[in-house]
């Protein structure tokens, strides 16, 4: 049985939600939100938008980073009987008018992750673009050549039977996650479907992306999934 949910990582973002929540609402579809250890204004605020629209809302103690805030929805809401969660940022960049195409792909293709693979206007930073190909190059070498989507864009359909089995396997928990799970996903033989959507950079947008700290992650995570790949490699062919 298809039964999807949204499930959005918030964090200090509520002016930016406040404009799109009215759009959610009108989706037919159950909205969680993880509040990830927010300022107690941008908590409160939260707590008003999801009483008023009637989305569920999860609190961290503390900040955590948007990996670990995505974990904990998937879980919630694998353990509250949903098939499959639709990930989408709370700051307003995802196109929500792809939200209902995402969601029947994902349910004809009930077995596969659905990916965004972005459509980006003037408005993308530079620096932004080319972090994306370096990690491409990376995720490409990563999985023998074999996988060329992008990684970085978390607007995804996950099929919460399947990334269940991979999700405690998942180490990193800010801006490598949304990376590290489909790379694994894929080596994992979970299928991936790719689906084009308009990504747009909004103008005075609040971002926690550090650049150092950030960039520092993700390329951990590219070192670990290089390690990842060739222990998967070996054990199937000392399986085979």
């Amino acid at each position: 049985m298809f039964k999807p949910i949204i499930v959005i990582p918030f964090f200090n973002h509520g002016m930016a939600f406040k404009k799109i929540a009215p759009c959610l609402k009108k989706m037919n579809c159950p909205i969680l939100v993880v509040n990830d250890g927010s300022a107690a204004a941008e908590t409160q605020l939260l707590n008003q938008l999801c009483q008023e629209h009637q989305f569920v809302c999860l609190h961290c103690s503390k900040n955590g980073g948007k990996g670990a805030a995505v974990k904990k929805g998937l879980n919630w809401a694998f353990s509250n009987g949903y098939s499959h969660a639709l990930q989408i940022d709370a700051d307003g960049q995802h196109n929500l008018d792809d939200v209902a195409d995402f969601l029947n792909l994902a349910q004809n293709r009930s077995d596969c992750i659905i990916a965004a693979q972005p459509i980006y206007d003037r408005t993308a930073p530079k620096s932004r673009l080319y972090g994306r190909r370096i990690t491409n190059f990376w995720v490409w070498l990563e999985t023998g050549g074999r996988f060329k989507m992008d990684t970085m864009c978390g607007f995804r359909v996950y099929p919460l039977e399947q990334i269940k089995k991979i999700l405690p396997y998942i180490w990193f928990n800010r801006m490598g996650f949304d990376v590290e799970i489909l790379v694994k996903s894929y080596l994992n033989k979970i299928p991936i479907v790719g689906k084009k959507t308009q990504v747009i950079y909004q103008e005075n947008g609040v971002s926690h992306f550090r650049p150092f700290k950030d960039n520092f992650e993700i390329s951990c995570v590219h070192a670990c999934l290089c390690v990842y790949s060739i222990w998967k490699l070996l054990t199937r062919w000392r399986n085979s």
